[in-house]
């Protein structure tokens, strides 16, 4: 989240706790979403990214729950998604890496700089990925979804991706389409449609769909 996003973002953040602080009986009509930890680090990452300083941070990593590790970083942006924020930064193998921030232990600014790359754009560089993972050895594909009328009706209101398109629609089904990476978390994402939708292309993600609803079976 950048630029306008960020700051249309925050202007509404703000505007909201405004309200809620100004007005005691609202407060308790309005329930939130809770956010991870990591938001204290907002403001550090922020320094970090504004004066082009390098990091170093405790990192815990996620399918590791008791392994931790030290990390120096050049911090290149950060990113909102599903309430959790991202740092992208790239590492010491000049890498370019995605943490998240609910899960770094300890972060400290160090006096060394660094130039901004000039080959990153934070906007292409997600151009076609669905969530935080680029996965940047798997091809975009054109992926065509097939979905009833309650669905197509939240598809409409909530777009899954910018690429989205209508390409057919009746008073039954509207079939939608995506160019973007058939990701983890893409397919995570389909999966919570169940059977309101029917993957129809490509069709080796169609077989995946296929395989993981075969797995999930098996175990009821």
């Amino acid at each position: 989240m950048t630029g306008n996003g960020l700051m249309m973002w925050l202007l509404h953040s703000f505007a909201i706790s405004n309200r809620l602080s100004a007005d005691i009986t609202l407060r308790k009509q309005v329930h939130f979403e809770h956010i991870p930890g990591g938001i204290e680090h907002l403001e550090t990452l922020m320094e970090a990214l504004q004066r082009h300083l390098e990091i170093e941070m405790q990192y815990r990593r996620y399918y590791r729950e008791n392994d931790t590790k030290a990390y120096r970083c050049k911090p290149l942006a950060l990113k909102l998604f599903e309430q959790r924020w991202y740092l992208l930064a790239r590492n010491e193998n000049d890498e370019t890496r995605c943490f998240a921030l609910d899960r770094i232990e300890t972060l400290t600014l160090t006096e060394e700089t660094f130039t901004m790359p000039e080959d990153f754009d934070l906007q292409r560089h997600f151009q076609d990925a669905f969530g935080i993972y680029v996965e940047p050895d798997m091809a975009t594909e054109e992926v065509v979804v097939k979905a009833d009328t309650d669905q197509s009706n939240f598809l409409k209101g909530l777009p899954l991706h910018h690429s989205q398109r209508i390409i057919e629609e009746t008073d039954d089904y509207a079939i939608f389409s995506w160019r973007l990476k058939p990701s983890y978390d893409f397919i995570q994402e389909l999966l919570k449609m169940n059977a309101h939708i029917e993957v129809l292309e490509p069709i080796s993600l169609r077989e995946k769909i296929k395989e993981l609803l075969k797995e999930m079976l098996a175990k009821y």
